[in-house]
């Protein structure tokens, strides 16, 4: 029989979480976030060509964290 570990793992960031977002997909730094930033929001650590100011993700905020189950594979024998 299968089991299951229960961890507790740090959630990525979303833009939501920078401290230069304005609302739904605007930010200081972009009219329209582009794709790749909204993706990967802490990858936005330095300026991008075509940004407005030199905006960069940057938050205040504590990482929220959430219960994962992964599998454990086979259930160890005794």
């Amino acid at each position: 029989m299968k089991h299951l570990i229960d961890e507790i793992e740090e959630r990525p960031y979303l833009c939501e979480d920078c401290k230069h977002f304005i609302k739904g997909i605007t930010c200081r730094a972009f009219d329209i976030i582009p794709l790749n930033v909204f993706e990967n929001p802490e990858g936005h650590t330095s300026v991008i060509p075509g940004q407005n100011g030199d905006y960069v993700f940057e938050t205040d905020k504590p990482r929220d964290t959430m219960r994962v189950y992964r599998d454990g594979g086979e259930e160890p024998t005794e």
